[in-house]
């Protein structure tokens, strides 16, 4: 039996549409049942939901063989695994934003501590960053920020809150990853599940 991590959300139910897509009836019918189990099995797989940065957790440890998770959360994480293929959804995009324009941005809130810190080295600005967990955007409402990096998929949020794009920047999307033991011990069923995704 293989063990999918999934990450729950909005990336759940797009991986779900993607299932009807592809015809996997047996994989969106289980998935689609779920209230608040973390555990679903079907006949052959089993799928562990937990939450999206935890996903290379799972696989590193070899709890998963398969996981499905973020781009943005590999760039933050440096996990010995195997990135095996992108996947059709789970788009969105880096961005800076703020109140309004501005020549620097001398403070930053982020849960993107790495992305955030490569971007301004990049630009080769100095930049203190304020690592938040929760709703960033109110770092940079009530000026404890400058402004905020954070992952947009349509901006609303964002609008709703009073800022604007200011910078954009990588886009995102979901990757299938694989715990590298796993690879090889179970490459057949694993390549099978790739098969599948790919059609």
């Amino acid at each position: 039996m293989i063990t999918i991590a999934l990450s729950k959300g909005r990336q759940l139910e797009d991986f779900i549409s993607f299932l009807k897509q592809q015809q996997l009836t047996q994989w969106h019918t289980a998935l689609e049942s779920v209230s608040r189990e973390l555990l679903v099995e079907t006949e052959d797989t089993r799928f562990l939901l937990v939450k999206g940065e935890d996903v290379p957790v799972y696989v590193e440890e070899g709890v998963a063989d398969l996981g499905i998770t973020g781009s943005d959360v590999l760039y933050e994480q440096n996990r010995q695994i195997n990135n095996l293929m992108d996947l059709p959804f789970g788009y969105c995009h880096f961005a800076l934003a703020a109140k309004s324009p501005k020549e620097t941005y001398p403070v930053v809130a982020t849960k993107y501590v790495k992305f955030t810190q490569d971007y301004f080295d990049s630009i080769r600005q100095p930049v203190k960053i304020i690592p938040l967990k929760g709703s960033v955007e109110l770092a940079a409402t009530i000026d404890m920020a400058d402004a905020i990096m954070d992952i947009v998929q349509s901006g609303t949020t964002l609008r709703k809150n009073g800022l604007e794009e200011q910078v954009q920047l990588d886009n995102i999307n979901a990757r299938l990853i694989a715990n590298k033991h796993s690879f090889f011990s179970k490459n057949e069923e694993i390549q099978s599940i790739v098969n599948k995704l790919k059609k």
